[in-house]
C-alpha cells in the first residue's frame, strides 16, 4: 500500500490525507482583526523607527522546546541581530494574540505562562466578541494587568507609548 503525502487529487474539493494534516487556518474574522491591528500599529512603529512590527506569522523561538508563531509581534529597534533569518530567537517586546473559542484556553493559559516565563514585555489578548483588549505588562518577571480596554477606550501600552487604538475599531 502506498501513502500519499499532500492534497488528494480526487474529484471535488481538495482534502488532506492523514499523512499531511490540514493546517489550522484562521477564520476570516480573525484575519480581518489581524489586518486592522496591523494597519493601525504598523505605520505607528514605522513612522517613529521603533523597530520591526510583524502582522503576519514569524517563527519565534523562546527556547529549544518552546516555539510559537504569534498573530502579531513587535521587536524593538536594535534587538534583532539577524533580520534576514526566518526566525526570531528570544522574546519579542510585544506579542498580540487574537482570541477565538477554539484557542482561548491555549492563549490565556499556556502561551500566557510561556510569554511571561521567557520575558515578553507586553502581551495583548484581543477578544473580538467582547471588542476588548487586555494588556499585560511584565513587572519583576510576572505579568500585571495594565488594563482591559473596550469600546471607546484608548489602549494603554508602555511598549508603544503614544499609540492611540480603540478596540471597537479593530474587532
Amino acid at each position: 500500500m502506498t501513502s500519499r503525502i499532500g492534497p488528494s487529487t480526487t474529484a471535488g474539493p481538495r482534502s488532506w490525507t492523514e499523512n499531511w494534516p490540514c493546517p489550522s487556518v484562521p477564520t476570516r474574522r480573525h484575519q480581518k482583526v489581524t489586518y486592522r491591528l496591523g494597519r493601525d500599529i504598523g505605520p505607528f512603529v514605522e513612522s517613529r523607527a521603533l523597530g520591526d512590527f510583524y502582522d503576519c506569522p514569524i517563527h519565534v523561538i523562546l527556547d529549544e522546546h518552546v516555539h510559537y508563531e504569534p498573530d502579531l509581534c513587535f521587536i524593538a529597534r536594535g534587538r534583532d541581530t539577524d533580520p534576514d533569518s526566518s526566525v526570531f530567537r528570544g522574546a519579542p517586546d510585544l506579542i498580540i494574540e487574537i482570541l477565538s473559542p477554539s484557542n482561548r484556553q491555549h492563549h490565556t493559559e499556556t502561551k500566557f505562562r510561556h510569554y511571561e516565563q521567557y520575558g515578553v514585555r507586553e502581551y495583548w489578548l484581543v477578544d473580538p466578541d467582547e471588542e476588548s483588549i487586555q494588556v499585560w505588562r511584565l513587572v519583576d518577571g510576572k505579568y500585571t494587568l495594565l488594563g482591559e480596554f473596550g469600546r471607546g477606550l484608548t489602549v494603554a501600552t508602555r511598549v508603544l507609548e503614544g499609540l492611540s487604538l480603540d478596540p471597537a475599531q479593530v474587532a
